[in-house]
């Protein structure tokens, strides 16, 4: 699917090698989104069937961009006030006409941007990134400062969902949530989520069309980025929905992401995951498909009982240690062993202590998980008390 997000656009650019179904062989696999290749090849191999997929996506893009600009003002409202503010300090028609020209508007081309060709094929050293953007001349920097079409609340749904709405399909990959970690606003990812959700379906005609979220890994920082994330607000508000919205379901990436890199680099993982959640929610195999969430942690003295769903016969440790596992008490951490045991992991606390203990998982920006299920697939985040 074109990657297009204003009336003219695609007549702006040259649009000829976009829209077009493609046999994935090794010369188109460029043009395609890797987790979708790596998705419609596990469920190819599985069903024994030609799959297709719809690339219908924008990296670097905002939820409210894809959504119904309705749906924003009632979900996601600072998103639409923010921006009318913003539109109404500007020259609008001195803006799109600049936008015809932009550069950075040409989407029809997948390997014109330069931004893209040096970062996503790996992961670029501090030194890298500082000297790549020394070279890039101050037009390309402005551009992270301007109003970018493609994040203008409903920009995305009008020029590109609505042009293939409502094609026959199985369902959805939703694979994004970086974009919407803005302070103040990424705690109503939650509704708006949500609400994105209803206006695809909407579109769809179909009230109840599976949706496959990837929750968010662990990262801290990228570029020349100097703060951390508020990521665990985002994953929060992906559980919520996938625990509150009818055939939506939470696919966990917690041991692949990267540390320095918004764009972790092991894809396969991610597509094979999600043809994991397909088989079983879908198309309703009988498999282990879900990933082992934390249910309860009850405490007796000193030894503490994190009882998991989705375990599958039992959880297991690849380590010596549990990797993002913290216990705190009155704001101090403790030290801890651990064992095994079916579906429960015992925690031995070295100390006794009277004030509650909190039991955080992969609570924190940067994390990376090394407890899984029997399938292999990751726990994911979760805080308790006890």
């Amino acid at each position: 699917m074109p990657e297009v997000c204003y009336d003219g656009q695609i007549s702006d650019f040259d649009y000829s090698r976009q829209n077009i179904w493609r046999y994935a062989s090794a010369e188109n696999l460029e043009y395609f989104s890797a987790v979708g290749y790596y998705f419609e090849k596990a469920i190819h191999e599985d069903l024994g069937i030609p799959v297709g997929i719809i690339g219908c996506n924008w990296g670097g893009t905002t939820a409210c961009a894809w959504m119904n600009p309705d749906t924003v003002r009632k979900c996601g409202l600072p998103w639409i006030t923010d921006y009318e503010k913003r539109v109404s300090l500007m020259d609008m028609d001195a803006y799109w006409k600049e936008q015809t020209a932009n550069p950075m508007n040409d989407r029809g081309n997948v390997f014109a941007d330069p931004f893209s060709e040096f970062f996503m094929p790996q992961t670029r050293s501090a030194e890298e990134i500082g000297q790549f953007f020394s070279q890039m001349p101050g037009d390309y920097n402005d551009y992270f400062e301007m109003l970018q079409p493609q994040n203008i609340p409903g920009s995305l749904y009008e020029h590109m969902l609505k042009t293939i709405a409502p094609y026959t399909i199985r369902g959805f990959l939703w694979y994004q949530g970086e974009s919407d970690d803005v302070p103040g606003k990424n705690i109503l990812y939650r509704d708006m989520l949500a609400g994105l959700i209803a206006d695809w379906r909407e579109l769809w005609d179909e009230a109840a069309l599976p949706f496959l979220v990837v929750q968010l890994p662990g990262f801290d920082r990228w570029l020349l980025d100097t703060e951390s994330n508020h990521y665990p607000i985002i994953r929060a508000c992906q559980e919520q929905v996938a625990d509150f919205v009818q055939n939506v379901y939470l696919c966990s990436i917690s041991d692949v992401g990267e540390e320095k890199d918004i764009h972790p680099k092991n894809k396969k993982t991610v597509g094979e995951r999600l043809a994991l959640l397909a088989r079983g929610h879908v198309y309703q195999e009988d498999i282990l498909c879900d990933a082992p969430r934390a249910v309860s942690a009850e405490r007796n003295g000193r030894e503490i009982t994190i009882t998991f769903d989705n375990a599958g016969g039992g959880i297991q440790v690849a380590g010596d240690v549990v990797d993002a596992l913290k216990l705190y008490a009155s704001g101090k951490e403790l030290p801890y062993d651990f064992r095994v045991e079916n579906n429960t992991l015992i925690v031995t606390i070295s100390r006794d202590a009277a004030e509650k203990i909190s039991v955080a998982f992969a609570r924190t920006p940067w994390f990376a998980v090394n407890l899984y299920n029997r399938a292999g697939i990751p726990a994911i985040p979760f805080e308790l008390v006890c």
